[in-house]
């Protein structure tokens, strides 16, 4: 009875062995992360994947693997990660960008957030005009006191 036990939990220990690593290595293949991105993030994405610069030690990092990066943390700390595995040299994420829309005017612009076409508003009627209000009426001057 033992030795089912023991055979029971080394196969459900190799079982969530496997399961990890086929999901650490799904996440490092095409998954679609860059197409599920906003178009903000895709161009961040775009401007690091640009800025990636090939050195021969370290390969660098596809559209879909920085965009999966980026659903553990925050496109700064995406950068971070980047810069100190020796993929980009830029300053910071700021520069990583501006220099993707120096060289791609095109996609620099913002995306339209604005709201959709609101029908004409209605003219509202004029206002009646307020009454003019009375003039105030002078107080007379006080008397003076006698003895002063």
């Amino acid at each position: 009875m033992r030795n089912v036990l023991h055979a029971s939990r080394v196969v459900l220990a190799v079982v969530i062995s496997l399961g990890v690593a086929v999901s650490a290595w799904a996440q490092t293949t095409n998954t679609g992360a860059f197409d599920k991105l906003s178009p903000g993030d895709q161009k961040i994405a775009r401007a690091l994947f640009e800025a990636q610069k090939t050195n021969g030690a370290t390969a660098p990092l596809t559209l879909d693997q920085i965009a999966a990066k980026k659903q553990h943390t925050g496109w700064g700390e995406v950068f971070k990660q980047m810069k100190a595995q020796g993929l980009v040299t830029d300053k910071n994420l700021g520069q990583a960008v501006s220099n993707f829309e120096h060289h791609h005017p095109e996609l620099a612009t913002k995306p339209d957030n604005a709201k959709p076409d609101k029908p004409e508003k209605l003219e509202k009627p004029d206002k009646p005009e307020k009454p003019d209000k009375p003039e105030k009426i002078e107080k007379p001057a006080r008397p003076e006191k006698p003895g002063r």
